[in-house]
């Protein structure tokens, strides 16, 4: 133990005197720290914007009462006032923005048909949508790996090469002290950069203290033992620091991002779905058409789903309200079964994802991030079906009045449901992210410690 304490002391005199590893080191700290910058200000504004909309939907209403002073037509109220389904982010979400910066965050609803409202956004940048955003974990699953390879690329090549190597075997350490000497003080150095950022983004963050943090740190952890038992593995070759270099290199970019993007590609090759534009455009060519179908036609449709307006005044006029959202209603149920198998194959996509996950740490705990943090994409689904539940109770506030003609009064205003949705944290996911980063990690040390210790390390 004693002659471990002295290897470990003398790596900390060499990193100390390295200054292109501190340096580098210094950079990773900066930019972890941007990284927990850019994430929480994110979430901060989307906050702040989500704020802002109920008192946008109430000056709405204002705006609406002076538009009509009396009693008015149900119609006229719901086709002008926009109502708004709010996806709240977790206190975790700033260390893992995941899919909420691509995904609406909230949604303007009216009584129209709600499919062409449900996959509406609003334009982004796609010079930034094309890069991402940069959050905590983006800096663990991305940079990390490379600070790990800088670390430990010539572990032992470099005593080799500069001679040193045979008077180090000549003292009383074995080969695989020397390693695993080598090995532990580079791994206390990225834990404790690792945890050093994880505390401070849980404070800036202000996430609740709980079985989620052992949980984040335990995937970071996992994740960078994974990367250090790859160089284990190229270190057992024994080859020179330039071959241990490109090979390290190349195992970042197969692992990292190689691998997650050919399994992008054939997901959704396995399982294709339809787009959200086919879904508007399905619903908007059955709203068209809905102006040429007979009026008795269309009623009797929608009388199918809502028999209670059965009874109700045959329309002979030219327009009514009632007869316009009928077919609006009818266009959603013709895009239904789009909708449906959208959001099941966006669901199957997710589970075939997590299958195969196992082929790239990387992917497997930015997922599992993702997931702890509640900005996955069941995440988003689940915000989905939630404003579509919130559409629903619109239609079941406006229908009696549309249907049995009841003036719609100032004080009916106060009627109107709100909505607000916070994405759910399914640490079952990032539990089962853990278990699979701990057989990588299991694996690539067995295959690391037996070719080191079927291989004598030699000086030359």
């Amino acid at each position: 133990m004693r002659l471990f304490r002295l290897l470990f002391y003398y790596e900390y005199l060499h990193f100390k005197a390295a200054r292109g590893l501190l340096l580098l080191t210094g950079l990773l700290l900066a930019a972890g720290l941007y990284g927990i910058y850019y994430g929480t200000a994110e979430v901060a504004r989307q906050r702040q914007h989500l704020a802002e909309l109920p008192d946008l939907g109430r000056h709405q209403v204002a705006e609406l009462q002076t538009k009509f002073p009396g009693p008015a037509d149900a119609g006229d109220i719901g086709y002008y006032h926009q109502n708004y389904a709010l996806h709240h982010p977790t206190a975790w979400a700033g260390l893992a923005l995941g899919q909420r910066d691509v995904n609406p965050y909230y949604l303007k609803l009216r009584l129209l048909g709600l499919q062409g409202q449900l996959y509406a956004s609003e334009n982004v940048n796609p010079a930034k949508a094309l890069s991402g955003n940069f959050d905590l974990a983006f800096v663990l699953v991305y940079l990390f790996p490379l600070l790990i390879i800088a670390l430990g690329f010539n572990l032992l090549s470099s005593e080799r090469e500069q001679g040193i190597l045979p008077l180090l075997l000549a003292q009383p350490v074995s080969a695989t002290q020397l390693v695993i000497a080598k090995l532990a003080f580079r791994l206390a150095v990225v834990l404790g950069l690792g945890a050093l950022l994880s505390a401070l983004g849980l404070y800036w963050a202000r996430v609740p203290l709980d079985g989620r943090v052992g949980l984040w740190l335990a995937l970071g952890g996992l994740y960078c033992l994974f990367w250090f038992g790859v160089v284990l593995l190229v270190t057992a070759w024994q080859r020179s620091s330039s071959f241990n270099a490109v090979a390290l290199l190349g195992a970042w970019l197969t692992l990292v991002v190689l691998v997650p993007s050919l399994l992008s590609v054939y997901v959704a090759a396995a399982r294709p779905v339809p787009q959200g534009l086919a879904l508007t455009i399905q619903q908007r060519e059955a709203i068209h058409s809905g102006w040429d179908r007979p009026k008795d036609e269309t009623m009797r449709q929608f009388f199918a789903h809502y028999p209670q307006y059965r009874d109700t005044t045959t329309i002979r006029e030219r327009f009514v309200w009632r007869w316009y959202y009928a077919f609006q209603y009818l266009g959603d149920q013709s895009a239904a079964p789009l909708a449906r198998a959208y959001a099941t194959g966006q669901a199957q996509r997710h589970a075939l994802a997590q299958q195969l996950v196992w082929l790239s740490p990387a992917l497997s705990a930015q997922l599992s991030f993702n997931a702890l943090a509640g900005t996955d994409l069941p995440a988003h689904l689940a915000f989905q079906q939630s404003a579509t539940r919130y559409h629903d109770a619109l239609r079941a506030l406006y229908y009696p009045f549309l249907f049995d003609k009841i003036p719609f009064t100032h004080a009916d205003y106060a009627r109107l449901p709100t909505h607000s949705f916070t994405s759910p944290t399914d640490t079952g996911a990032a539990w089962a992210g853990l278990g699979q980063l701990l057989l990588s990690v299991g694996a690539v040390y067995g295959l690391g410690l037996t070719m080191l210790r079927g291989r004598a390390i030699t000086p030359r």
